[in-house]
């Protein structure tokens, strides 16, 4: 017995899933499309259309008159006159001929048919002539070839109506300003589309000056130094292409790297050389006063050079000890 309940349960979840699917068909068909419907919507009487009769329609199926005149709870008679009147709007499938000819109606004519019997009859708001009015902006008469002609609902009033609020909405954004700021926006983004290619390719350029400069022998190690800057501004104000100017950022930092060492290298070399020949003049000078000055010349040289103070230092200290004094110095500084 519990087995039942839960199977019964299952059944009315899909029951109710489909009535739902059908509402959803439905009201994407006609919400915004029929002024039949937005009769309905504007007086809150959605209840009216949306009968558990007409949500449990098939989507795939096809009706008879008599079973459309069950769905909308009326006479058999009353569909088929009312259709006979508006059969342009309904649209029901012909089949046969003459005496033999039959109608048949998918869930859009059998809501339409809804609709037009809800609205019109004893008692009701509405005749057929007056939604004809409505539905064809007042011919009472529409052939199959000016119905192709028109929209897919056929209400052809209702998209005057929404033309018209469009129109008014258009109205007021004139007046506020807002349109022209809206299209002098459009403006600027498309000029900016259309030349951002160029200004690519102008950064483009500019780094591989940038690259070229920092890499040649025309610069000096601090303007060098000053251009690796120009980088950081380049992938601030382009994060478009940042990819790019980092991959010739390093390939330039590399290269300034390489020239500095390079360049003290060659700075240690002479530096040696410089104290070589004071050593030398020292050996060779012939009184106190001439080793004193050059004395007074190494320790200026330790002072502005103190990566090489050490060596220096241990010069001084061994000085008096050694004999070779020349060769000795020549192994330390070779």
């Amino acid at each position: 017995m519990h087995d039942d309940a839960a199977e019964l349960l299952t059944r009315e979840e899909i029951e109710e899933a489909r009535k739902e699917e059908m509402r959803e068909l439905l009201i994407e068909a006609f919400d915004g499309k029929s002024v039949l419907y937005e009769i309905y919507k504007k007086r809150g009487w959605l209840d009216r259309l949306f009968t558990d009769k007409i949500l449990s329609m098939d989507k795939n199926a096809l009706y008879t008159s008599s079973q459309v005149a069950e769905i909308c709870e009326t006479h058999d008679y009353v569909i088929k006159n009312k259709r006979r009147e508006l059969i342009d709007y309904v649209k029901p499938i012909q089949m046969g001929e003459g005496n033999a000819k039959v109608y048949k109606h998918n869930y859009i004519s059998v809501f339409k048919l809804k609709m037009i019997h809800g609205l019109t009859g004893e008692g009701s708001e509405y005749t057929i002539p007056e939604l004809k009015e409505l539905i064809y902006g007042g011919t009472t008469k529409i052939t199959s070839s000016e119905n192709a002609r028109s929209s897919e609902s056929n209400d052809l009033l209702f998209q005057i109506m929404k033309k018209m609020e469009q129109f008014e909405k258009f109205h007021q954004l004139i007046v506020s300003g807002e349109f022209f700021a809206a299209v002098e926006e459009k403006a600027t983004l498309a000029a900016q589309k259309a030349l951002m290619p160029s200004h690519q390719e102008e950064v483009k350029k500019e780094v591989l000056e940038l690259y070229d400069k920092i890499t040649g022998p025309e610069t000096s190690i601090d303007e060098k130094q000053l251009l690796m800057a120009r980088f950081a501004e380049l992938e601030s104000g382009n994060p478009e292409q940042r990819f790019f100017i980092q991959m010739y950022r390093t390939a330039a930092e590399d290269r300034l790297n390489k020239f500095k060492q390079d360049e003290r290298e060659l700075h240690i070399r002479k530096v040696k050389e410089k104290i070589i020949d004071l050593f030398e003049a020292y050996e060779n000078a012939k009184s106190d006063n001439e080793r004193d000055i050059i004395r007074e010349q190494l320790n200026k040289i330790t002072t502005e050079h103190p990566d090489l103070s050490f060596e220096i230092r241990y010069w001084f200290s061994t000085i008096g000890k050694e004999k070779k004094k020349k060769s000795f110095w020549k192994r330390i500084f070779s």
